[in-house]
């Protein structure tokens, strides 16, 4: 074997083991459900997921191919094991339906009173959630491939690939949603709000697999060290990402708040809510030595990216939704609009604005139309229904800057060092009020057509807010906002 290539293998084993056992739900193998083919399905809530192995093999590689380290390839590919939200795990238990063996003050006064830890009792809820029988955690098989590179000027270069494929992902499905009683002119389904066991009225929500998401990233990189002190770096990051569940708190509200184009219970794969499509960084740093004991230290960071900072209610990508149910699912406000081509494509009715005048169709349709073009996303889709997460933030531009002035003395056989820092985050905001201001989606924007009904062929019926005229406006937070941060520390060696 070449002694300028190594290998490593791995194998991780996770068994995935339920200490709780639900109380029998003889209630729940009784409903006549329907799974995501629509075919007849029987949900056992009181039934865990068996400990079944997750494997996660792995194996990787480094080749020094020169030998003096100017030129290396690596890589390597394997199966990685994660675990989910565990308040989902505990949604399975807290939310059994009408169990028979379990109290309900209304529903059930004489079942069985069971206590928890925290001395609250367990009992029947109107909704039902469960896991699928095969429900395994999440899987995802991921491949890298890299270069490092001795570049002319002593530049070192990078560039990268990594693509993730998803083997066991998550989605929340209703069981208790009857078959589409027909279909809409845009070809989604419409359900009437219709119940699989019309004896249930509320939903059962099954957490299950699929294998829908994927990911791509691309990094490249150079950096350069000057025999000045100076200290430079410059990289370039793509992600794409996507996937079939928009993640919330609780297992029931994964399903209600997914935005769909069609089938609900068979989400489509579509964009993440996470993650930045183009991002550009540079940064530099620079220190000058006055003395033995005196030195100044100077860093600047840049960035431009298309989307947003990581921020765990989303903010980097939106779905344009309808306000109302239009799919007759049993949930309002998740549904992805139809864009229109033209005015015969939508059916708008007149409404009474807040000053009392009539806003007629034909002045909806006006302001909607022009609403459409000003959005490049919306303007590129006409025709089609909308993406989930389909848009996304515009470009941003962000410096930062960094001084560090160090002051040094030594006495009792030590070298004390008192470092005093100032830090200044978006620093063209400092210097212009109109710079560093970063956007976001207006919400009245994403959700720009409210359902008033259906007419006589079943066709939905919208209203356009004439007063929304723009997708983004100024993001008001402490991201457009410049900040000044002060520091004081002190070493001793």
């Amino acid at each position: 074997m070449n002694e300028n290539v190594t290998f490593t293998f791995g194998l991780r084993v996770d068994i995935p083991m339920y200490l709780t056992d639900p109380i029998d739900n003889p209630w729940s193998r009784s409903l006549q459900l329907l799974d995501e083919n629509d075919q007849a399905e029987s949900v056992d809530q009181s039934k865990l997921p068996d400990a079944t192995p997750l494997l996660s093999p792995r194996v990787g590689f480094n080749w020094d191919v020169t030998g003096d380290r100017s030129t290396q390839l690596r890589g390597g590919t394997g199966i990685f094991t994660g675990r989910i939200p565990f308040v989902w795990l505990g949604n399975n238990i807290s939310n059994p339906g009408l169990n028979p063996n379990l109290y309900h003050p209304a529903y059930n006064p004489a079942g069985t009173r069971y206590p928890t830890q925290d001395n609250s009792v367990l009992m029947q809820t109107d909704d039902l959630n469960a896991m699928a029988n095969d429900f395994k955690w999440p899987q995802v098989w991921t491949t890298n491939f890299a270069i490092d590179q001795k570049l002319p000027y002593n530049i070192l270069g990078t560039f990268e690939v990594i693509y993730g494929k998803d083997i066991n992902a998550i989605y929340v499905r209703n069981a208790n949603l009857g078959a589409p009683v027909r279909y809409l002119d845009d070809g989604r389904p419409y359900y009437n709000n219709g119940k699989a066991d019309p004896n249930f009225t509320g939903g059962a929500y099954v957490i299950d697999n699929n294998d829908e998401g994927s990911s791509l990233t691309i990094t490249a990189q150079l950096r350069k060290q000057f025999e000045s002190g100076l200290s430079t770096t410059l990289s370039y990051n793509f992600n794409e990402s996507k996937n079939a569940l928009t993640t919330t708190e609780i297992a029931s509200a994964l399903f209600g708040s997914n935005p769909v184009q069609g089938d609900p219970n068979a989400p489509q794969s579509s964009y993440s809510q996470f993650g930045q499509c183009h991002r550009i960084i540079g940064g530099a740093t620079y220190q000058h030595k006055w003395s033995e004991n005196l030195a100044t230290t100077f860093g600047v960071f840049f960035e431009a990216a298309e989307g947003n900072v990581f921020s765990t209610a989303g903010g980097n990508r939106y779905s344009f939704v309808y306000a109302g149910d239009v799919n007759g699912d049993g949930q309002a406000g998740n549904d992805l609009i139809y864009v229109p081509s033209n005015q015969g494509q939508i059916t708008l009715v007149d409404y009474t604005n807040a000053s009392g005048a009539t806003v007629t169709a034909a002045e909806q349709w006006t302001a909607l139309n022009a609403f459409i073009e000003q959005d490049d996303y919306l303007s590129e889709n006409r025709g089609s229904i909308a993406e989930r997460n389909g848009l996304i933030n515009p470009w941003y531009f962000n410096i930062d800057l960094r001084i560090l002035q160090d002051f040094s003395l030594a006495f009792g056989g030590k070298r004390h060092t008192f470092q005093l820092s100032l830090d200044v985050l978006n620093v063209a905001n400092l210097i212009s009020s109109s710079w560093g201001v970063r956007q976001v989606a207006d919400s009245r924007a994403t959700s720009p057509l409210q359902l008033q009904g259906f007419d006589a062929s079943g066709e939905p019926q919208f209203t356009f807010d004439t007063s929304v005229k723009e997708t983004f406006i100024d993001d008001p937070s402490i991201f457009s906002r410049w900040q000044m941060q002060l520091g004081l520390r002190y070493f001793f060696q």
